[in-house]
């Protein structure tokens, strides 16, 4: 009983305090940019206001290779300029502290069992990591999609005569949006402002980090230092990174047959199997020959 009240004490407090911090940072929350709040999800911008809270003070900690290896994962996942580091920390400790209040609730009303408390706790702590992991891998994903028809009209551009930068000003200006398009973006602003384009393009590689963008990253800054012409060069960047491509295709359709083997022993085959032989079974014992074994 002490524990019960314990927990919905610790869950009261939480949501409370969310309460007090949201109605004291309205105003706050209400000056930032449109667009910057449609980016975040619907549940992160409603704890907005107790994230930024917590993650005043997650600053003073002396986390720095923690925070490092943070924003190196927000950077991947594009979400630098809705989130940092120190705010991901936040959601953390948030997460963390919901998923023990209702640890506690269900160890005091339904199941006394510290083995689950200790599992929820846990997965409440984890579960902000498999969201970041998710959406890198997410963006990887189109940045792969993308990358060989981007480098292929690319390299016919500079073959048509345009400049590197010029070319690429043109095709962010003429594709559709998107997470490459605006890493394009970045890089021609940095060069605008200017930074080399070999510095750039090391920048861009290592915030992306994925190894096709690095190896053609590292093409052009060879042949841009060596002076070899980039046409052929990225032509065949372009034909590789295509070929890498459908390489992982056929990789992810020799690995179907396997990672669909989990879920039919699990749901599929017990339901036919009790579909099949559940009739069978009750004809069976309504025949009255059950009871001759």
């Amino acid at each position: 009983m002490v524990l019960a009240a314990l927990s919905l004490l610790l869950v009261a407090i939480v949501v409370i305090a969310g309460m007090w911090i949201s109605r004291r940072s309205r105003l706050t929350a209400a000056r930032r940019r449109k667009d910057d709040e449609d980016s975040v999800p619907e549940l992160y911008r409603s704890f907005w206001p107790v994230i930024r809270y917590f993650a005043r003070y997650n600053r003073l900690l002396p986390l720095p290779g923690i925070r490092e290896r943070y924003a190196h994962q927000i950077e991947r996942a594009g979400l630098h300029f809705e989130l940092t580091a120190d705010e991901f920390l936040a959601i953390k400790e948030i997460a963390l502290l919901v998923m023990t209040g209702v640890a506690l609730l269900v160890y005091t009303t339904l199941v006394p069992n510290l083995f689950i408390v200790a599992a929820l706790s846990l997965l409440g702590f984890a579960l902000p990591d498999m969201r970041l992991s998710a959406a890198v891998r997410k963006q990887e994903h189109a940045y792969l999609r993308a990358l060989p028809g981007f480098l292929d009209l690319l390299a016919l551009s500079v073959e048509a005569g345009l400049g590197f930068d010029s070319a690429v000003r043109k095709l962010t200006e003429v594709l559709e949006p998107g997470p490459l398009v605006w890493r394009f973006q970045t890089f021609l602003r940095s060069v605008n402002v200017g930074k080399p384009r070999t510095e750039a393009l090391r920048e861009m590689a290592r915030k992306m980090d994925v190894p096709d963008f690095t190896a053609f990253a590292n093409a052009v800054v060879q042949a841009s230092e060596t002076g070899a012409s980039l046409g052929p060069v990225l032509r065949t960047e372009s034909q590789e990174m295509l070929l890498r491509r459908f390489e992982r295709a056929e990789k992810a359709a020799y690995e179907l047959p396997v990672k669909i083997l989990f879920p039919l022993l699990t749901f599929v085959f017990p339901a036919t199997f009790l579909m099949i032989l559940g009739p069978m079974y009750f004809q069976f014992k309504a025949s009255g020959a059950a009871g001759a074994f």
